[in-house]
């Protein structure tokens, strides 16, 4: 099957969350299935700095051409890549006033937020290229609101472009919190027809809203885990769109997402200073020292050492981490976290810091060997998530044999098997409900309890036989695609 991906983001050359491991991981799985992919992105600044690093730069995939938004002309270029050891073609949509600057989703010189116009451009210069490259695919795979104007130029402007005929429409949300909403004055650069601005189009309370005129226009609806699934369709977890989001549910699954086993695997990770496996664990504790001793900890310290990893948002839930961190290490918990976002809980975290010397470490930022290392070095990891659509590195945890500690919620319910004291058998790490600092503090606890014990032994060997690849997961994407297409009426 043919399948063109459509994404603001794709990993190596430009990411911001979980969204660009997906796009960057996915197409490989689905290549190795035998499939014919392409990912489209924006060639936004992250990646030209990518091509300078390596000495690299994509070829030119077209002649420059242009393309009308609002009346207005913009040229673009189009140029190709690869990404790395998967041999997928990546085309990139070049325009420098909307796309060389950085971060990805900053405003405007001005300050002004013009992402409906750049991602308008974007979705429209790529269908234009694939028409100019003679590259129809049988299934656009539109992930979240940038791209989400490719299903809707699918389903409605049929009238007057034959080209998406035998086109099926795939939408991916990745995270519903964000939709792309815009002043309804917007909407005549989108180029549609003026009746897809209305209650089953692209308007929602009299803007437009790009992700909720995406659900109403894909052939078929996927999230990232099918708890998040479900709930994103109750009025507690749907952002504002649960009723468009029921109004379409024979149209929605949940496809969990997988992990690229090659960057993340203890067994050959070049970030560890040591490897290891289900089988043969010693590099395990050399990686816990090497952590302890890069964090100020202890390295001989036998108390239980926790690991916390993501941006500092209030979906993470680490306002409510971090207020019960004083408590946790005061009965001999260990905490290391890296991280960054909310200026707020980056200034607790340095006051953290600096008051539990050796109890609590701080590091701001992201650095992907420190990543690696937390994964590896600590004992267990925790995820204190508000909402989590899929969530990646509870499984790189399991993956590494650190016992996640999570809420359990969206993606985080569908992959950590909490213990409750009679599943050893089954369980890989622990869970609790209530975003509280009490349930939070008590899950840890219940955790130190077990750690050291030869249920700790049996919980970390459950973690590390699941099988989260992508293999797995790009199963149920070629399953999606054949209902897109039927949906669609079209054979595949």
């Amino acid at each position: 099957m043919r399948i063109a991906h459509l994404s603001s983001e794709c990993v190596p050359f430009a990411k911001t969350g979980g969204l660009g491991d997906v796009v960057g991981a996915l197409p490989k799985a689905l290549a190795a299935r035998g499939h014919e992919c392409a990912v489209w992105m924006p060639f936004h600044l992250p990646a030209a700095e990518w091509y300078r690093k390596h000495n690299l730069w994509p070829e030119q995939a077209l002649a420059p051409f242009s393309v009308d938004v609002l009346g207005q002309r913009y040229q673009v270029g189009v140029l190709r890549g690869e990404l790395p050891a998967g041999a997928v073609p990546v085309y990139f949509i070049a325009h420098d006033p909307f796309f060389h600057r950085g971060p990805i989703h900053a405003p405007n010189e001005q300050g002004f937020d013009d992402g409906l116009w750049r991602f308008t451009l974007f979705v429209r210069a790529a269908l234009e290229a694939m028409r100019r490259l003679d590259d129809k695919p049988q299934v656009l795979h539109a992930h979240d609101w940038h791209a989400a104007l490719a299903a809707m130029l699918c389903a409605w402007s049929g009238w007057r472009d034959r080209w998406f005929d035998d086109v099926a429409a795939m939408l991916t949300i990745h995270n519903l919190a964000y939709q792309g909403v815009y002043g309804g004055d917007s909407f005549p650069a989108l180029g549609l027809p003026p009746e897809s601005f209305g209650p089953g189009g692209v308007e929602l309370h009299g803007d437009v809203n790009l992700l909720k005129g995406g659900i109403a226009a894909a052939d078929l609806i996927t999230t990232v885990s099918p708890t998040y699934a479900r709930e994103i369709t109750t009025p507690d977890g749907g952002a504002g769109l649960d009723a468009v989001l029921r109004g379409r549910g024979d149209r929605l699954l949940g496809i969990l997402n997988g992990i690229d086993i090659e960057e993340w695997n203890p067994a050959s990770d070049h970030h560890l200073p040591a490897h290891y496996t289900v089988d043969d664990l010693p590099g395990k504790a050399l990686s816990r020292r090497a952590l302890c001793a890069a964090s100020g900890l202890d390295p001989d310290d036998p108390g239980l050492v926790v690991g916390a990893i993501g941006r500092l948002t209030g979906q993470k839930g680490f306002d409510v981490l971090l207020g019960a961190v004083p408590t946790l290490c005061s009965s001999g918990v260990r905490i290391v976290m890296l991280g960054s976002g909310d200026p707020a809980l980056e200034a607790e975290m340095r006051h953290l810091d600096a008051s539990l010397p050796g109890r609590f470490k701080a590091f701001l930022g992201y650095d992907e060997s420190r990543a690696h290392l937390i994964e590896a070095g600590a004992d267990a990891f925790i995820m204190p998530s508000r909402f989590e659509p899929c969530g990646l590195n509870q499984m790189y945890s399991l993956a590494y044999g650190t016992p996640p500690i999570v809420r359990r919620t969206g993606g985080l319910a569908d992959t950590v098997i909490g213990f409750d004291g009679a599943n050893p058998a089954t369980a890989n790490g622990f869970s609790f409900d209530d975003l509280t600092v009490p349930a939070l503090v008590g899950a840890v606890r219940f955790a130190q309890q077990v750690f050291g014990t030869p249920v700790w032994a049996r919980l970390v060997r459950n973690a590390m036989k699941a099988d989260f690849s992508w293999g797995r997961s790009a199963i149920h994407y070629e399953d999606a695609y054949r209902r897109a297409r039927e949906l669609r009426g079209l054979a595949w």
